[in-house]
């Protein structure tokens, strides 16, 4: 099922950012096909900044320390994000979320930060209850504390990758709409590959769509996807011409023909 069916964006003013990046001067909008739909280019190419503005657009809920409305490196492009002009199938999904790689050590902190909280209400609890009320409310919050430990676990005690992971596992619904942003990041090749299969099962049985920027060969290859590369314009193709692609596909047939000239 695809949520978000498109959108047109009337650029204004193409001599400030990010209306100025190359993509951006002859780029009116999009029509998304598929239920991934996937942004690969260079760095600094306009991919993230499109997500990023997406998601403002969307007023999706953020995983990380921040809220979008609050998140002071997102105010350049607030003017992107109000000139877009969006198409919903039926009606606006607000079940979803946007992700970055780096958000995940803001979620982290969160999570820290909630159960030091729970901690500090049951030393307030025993100063101010007794009996059969201070049992079943400190039971309470110990009840909280173990709920979000079978959830995630503590996020501080696995690496990077496995809590990456492990927070998508646990917060990716049915029937959502979720905004990645280069979630290869925090991710070695096998745990990109459990990555795509998360993506794929949710897209194709609990009716979920995924818009995601990244650099990954392997997830640029998902089904049911429809790919844009950013540059000079920002143009529909598929994964095999991609210069990403290209690249990863010729270095590791003859490493040696690139790194000899490095």
């Amino acid at each position: 099922m695809i949520h978000f069916q498109g959108f047109n964006l009337p650029v204004t003013n193409q001599d400030i950012y990010p209306f100025n990046l190359p993509g951006f001067r002859n780029f009116s909008g999009m029509q998304l096909t598929e239920p991934i739909t996937i942004f690969v280019g260079e760095n600094g190419s306009g991919k993230s900044t499109l997500l990023k503005s997406l998601a403002l657009y969307m007023n999706l809920p953020a995983i990380g320390s921040t809220d979008l409305e609050r998140d002071e490196s997102l105010e350049g492009l607030r003017e992107l994000s109000n000139s877009i002009r969006g198409r919903w199938n039926r009606h606006k999904v607000h079940r979803g979320f946007f992700f970055r790689a780096e958000d995940y050590f803001g979620f982290a902190k969160r999570l820290k930060n909630i159960d030091s909280e729970l901690d500090k209400d049951i030393v307030d609890f025993e100063k101010t209850l007794t009996g059969t009320g201070l049992k079943q409310a400190v039971g309470s919050i110990y009840g909280q504390k173990e709920a979000l430990k079978r959830k995630y676990g503590d996020l501080y005690q696995v690496s990077h990758g496995e809590g990456f992971i492990k927070v998508l596992q646990q917060r990716l619904q049915p029937e959502g709409i979720y905004l990645i942003d280069e979630p290869e990041a925090a991710l070695s090749p096998q745990r990109q590959l459990s990555l795509y299969a998360m993506i794929k099962n949710l897209a194709e049985e609990a009716h979920c769509q995924f818009i995601i920027a990244t650099h990954s060969p392997i997830l640029m290859t998902l089904p049911h996807s429809q790919l844009y590369e950013f540059g000079e314009t920002i143009e529909e193709t598929h994964f095999e011409e991609t210069e990403h692609f290209t690249i990863m596909k010729q270095f590791l047939n003859n490493p040696e023909a690139f790194t000899r000239f490095l």
